[in-house]
């Protein structure tokens, strides 16, 4: 060691800047920066890992954990016990005010009489929503994996044993010693509960390394008594940052559990994973982000109006109806059931050849193609039409043939809907966007028209069409839908199948499908 060095020297680690100087140690606490830390490196280095609970190993799906309130609040229909909740806790916190923490209890005692049978209740629903934080398990796991002493130390007045079966049920098992501020009445806010648990193990101060959320109670507190920290910032603190728009909703929505659950989930979505595939991650997350909050909505919407209308079965139409129908079948009551059914339009003009509202060309088109091979005189006959004109003429001059063959398609379409088995009273069709609710008609030529009511998204219209024949309700009130882009919302929603020619034998026949629908097939599973 040359005379400089040992007249001056520096070093530094994670944490200090440290100076030596004629001997006399100088050190200076560096600016935290997470991103530089190597965790499992510094997991090598200790002998004990110390965990936070909420937030570190378990996440809820809320912007904030008084949501949770907001939440039973709004699931029991009982007004006021949000705002009631949280005073209880105050005034609890207020009364034992020589205690560093309280208890569940002691909250439930300060609560007003008709709120205090909603203790279990708010027990139950933590037990429901908590779910694993995946990164931080997996660092968890890893200690487990070199021999670890695990701790977990958590400042919360939820019962021990509640937090311990929740811990269970979470695969958080086999670690050493679970620390609880409502059980020893020491916090990490106060940093009480740090001198304690080195005193309790016995061990000196740096051979352990606390995780934690709070930076305060979590980081800044442990390094307090010479524990080394690791911050790990909240997953709904880097989803808003890393989203404008949801901050600005969250904002516009302050109590609203809709709002702070959807932001919620979305967080979990985008940052609650191990998946190392980036393009695939970004898939699931525009459709989780966009797909999913429209689409629930458009569900949720639907549920109330099937049971306001006494709707005892439900027919999704292919192809959108293929991932509402999914949904749907998660929030729906028991006694509804629910029907996957194809009723591509081709198949309303092969049978109606009613031609008198849609777009001539491509209905005329199809059907002279169709019914071209299917008879002899229509073989040798049938144009090649330059105009929708031209063809509509052609079938009206023989109209005979085509209504024969028409009613070949309609037993066959027939035989296809009563396999379903479906009771004529009180039906329900589902569609997305519809301008002249061409699958209501085919099932109505079936059903009956009198007893199905259409449910669709939106319901466009038309200067030149207006049908007060079919009864139908429409999601979205105002034709200016707040979806501007329906490409995107049919490529969010629907089934992974090429788009269908017609049903034979009772399953569908599908067309050659474009790149773009074989690209969209491909996506199906990632979105």
């Amino acid at each position: 060691m040359s005379i400089i060095d040992k007249i001056f020297n520096y070093s530094e680690d994670y944490r200090y800047k440290t100076w030596k100087i004629f001997g006399i140690k100088f050190s200076v606490v560096k600016k935290y920066n997470s991103k530089k830390i190597n965790i499992y490196e510094e997991i090598k280095k200790h002998d004990i890992i110390s965990f936070d609970i909420f937030d570190t190993l378990l996440i809820r799906p809320y912007i904030k954990p008084t949501d949770l309130f907001l939440h039973i609040e709004k699931l029991y229909k009982i007004k006021g016990f949000h705002k009631n909740r949280i005073m209880a806790e105050k005034l609890a916190r207020g009364k034992y005010i020589d205690y560093e923490d309280i208890t569940l209890n002691q909250i439930y005692e300060e609560i007003d009489d008709k709120y205090k049978l909603f203790k279990e209740i708010e027990i139950e629903l933590e037990e429901r929503i908590l779910t694993i934080h995946k990164e931080n398990k997996e660092i968890y796991d890893y200690a487990l994996s070199l021999g670890k002493k695990i701790i977990i130390v958590s400042d919360m007045y939820l019962p021990k044993e509640v937090i311990e079966k929740i811990l269970i049920k979470n695969n958080y098992t086999n670690y050493y010693k679970l620390y609880l501020s409502s059980d020893l009445m020491l916090t990490k806010a106060s940093a009480n509960l740090y001198k304690y648990i080195i005193n309790d193990l016995r061990v000196k101060p740096s051979t352990i390394m606390h995780l934690g959320d709070n930076y305060h109670s979590d980081f800044e507190n442990s390094r307090l008594y010479g524990i080394d920290a690791f911050f790990i910032e909240k997953i709904i603190n880097i989803f808003l940052k890393n989203n404008i728009r949801a901050e600005k909703l969250l904002h516009e929505n302050e109590n609203n559990i809709g709002v702070s659950i959807m932001l919620g989930l979305s967080a979990l979505s985008c940052f609650n994973k191990n998946d190392k595939n980036k393009e695939n991650n970004y898939r699931r997350n525009f459709r989780f982000i966009y797909g999913g909050p429209a689409v629930f909505s458009y569900m949720n919407w639907l549920k109330k109006q099937i049971i306001k209308e006494n709707i005892k079965e439900v027919l999704f139409v292919a192809r959108d109806g293929y991932s509402l129908k999914k949904v749907f079948d998660i929030i729906k009551p028991e006694y509804i059931k629910t029907h996957y059914i194809y009723a591509p339009r081709i198949i309303y003009y092969l049978i109606a050849l009613d031609f008198k509202y849609y777009n001539l060309g491509d209905s005329v088109k199809s059907v002279l193609e169709y019914y071209k091979d299917k008879d002899e005189y229509l073989q040798k006959h049938t144009p090649k039409i330059t105009s929708a004109t031209q063809g509509y003429k052609f079938i009206l001059d023989n109209i005979e043939i085509y209504k024969n063959l028409a009613k070949q398609e309609y037993q066959n379409y027939k035989e296809y809907i009563e396999k379903f088995n479906i009771d004529k009273d009180n039906i329900g069709i589902v569609d997305t966007g519809s301008l002249f609710k061409t699958s209501q008609k085919i099932i109505s030529l079936f059903l009956g028209k009198e007893n199905i009511i259409g449910y669709y998204w939106i319901l466009f219209k038309n200067k030149y069409y207006k049908s007060n024949q079919y009864k139908a309700k429409s999601f979205e009130k105002k034709e200016k839908s707040k979806i501007l882009d329906w490409n995107l919302i049919e490529f969010l929603i629907t089934s992974p199948e090429p788009p269908i020619k017609n049903i034979v034998d009772s399953k569908p026949v599908y067309s050659i499908p474009s790149k773009y629908e074989e690209k969209r097939m491909e996506m199906y599973e990632y979105i």
